[in-house]
């Protein structure tokens, strides 16, 4: 079988309270610093959950560690797969995300396999999908297209801030 994942490039942890577990990776383990983002209506086209147009809101937390992402991520509203997720399980592992050669050719691969993309959107240039591998792969996989302008934001905030580090 074709190799389609090159490498991980993200996990990524659902959280209820952004801040608390910020202090908690950060101040007490040393873990950080980190980016903080709003991923909503205003940072990110086409939204979709389950395929069908739908707004969510969620914040982000990044702090790179080599080569991968971490993220901690807390749902602002409910339409969002974290709100599901963090009523069905509480805060813990959501999705690990990987880096695949051709985005189009591993979606379509996924869903011929029968996985959904349960969340999508384009983050200020950068597609992602969240695919429905629970059953197989015991967590949520995503993949990602980058634009060829795309460029990484500037962080809408950071924790701990400049002088606190």
């Amino acid at each position: 079988m074709k190799k389609r994942f090159k490498k991980i490039i993200q996990v990524a942890i659902a959280v209820d309270d952004l801040d608390k577990y910020l202090k908690i990776f950060n101040d007490e383990y040393g873990i950080g610093p980190w980016e903080i983002y709003y991923i909503n209506k205003e940072t990110t086209k086409d939204m979709k959950r389950n395929g069908e147009e739908k707004d969510f809101e969620y914040k982000v937390a990044m702090c790179h560690l080599g080569d991968v992402e971490l993220e901690l991520t807390q749902p602002i509203d409910d339409n969002s797969i974290y709100s599901k997720f963090l009523k069905e399980h509480g805060p813990g592992l959501h999705h690990i995300g990987f880096e695949v050669d051709d985005f189009d050719e591993t979606l379509e691969f996924l869903n011929k396999k029968g996985v959904v993309t349960k969340q999508s959107g384009n983050w200020r240039g950068k597609v992602f999908a969240h695919m429905g591998t629970e059953k197989d792969l015991l967590f949520v996989l995503e993949i990602f297209k980058t634009g060829k302008n795309y460029k990484h934001p500037k962080p809408e905030d950071i924790y701990p801030k400049e002088g606190e580090r």
